[in-house]
């Protein structure tokens, strides 16, 4: 049986709960907190998610496209296969680490 919330603001606290399936239309989840939750096979449109924070996730075969990704940080990822608009980022990584030692390893 579905459960459906419509035009409403509330405060929810999900726990222990399977929601598969379920649709988000028009929604603000700003300040929200996702804790060991699974969101494989997720699709995620016309989304807005400046300031969000993604800790210890698994975004593997993760596709992001016509994002704004101005100002993002990543840190201790591991992001090996992944590309940028098709290059592959172990290669932007080589050619930055030769680029560096080209110039004798400045900033």
């Amino acid at each position: 049986m579905a459960t459906e919330v419509h035009d409403t603001r509330d405060v929810l606290h999900v726990k222990n709960a399977t929601v598969a399936n379920s649709r988000f239309e028009d929604v603000n989840l700003s300040n929200s907190h996702f804790h060991v939750t699974n969101l494989s096979a997720a699709v995620f449109d016309k989304v807005l998610l400046a300031n969000a924070r993604v800790n210890n996730a698994n975004l593997s075969g993760v596709f992001l496209s016509d994002v704004n990704m101005s100002n993002v940080r990543i840190e201790k990822a591991i992001w090996t296969g992944m590309t940028i608009d098709g290059v592959k980022v172990d290669d932007l990584f080589k050619a930055y680490e030769a680029a560096q030692a080209a110039e004798g390893g400045g900033s």
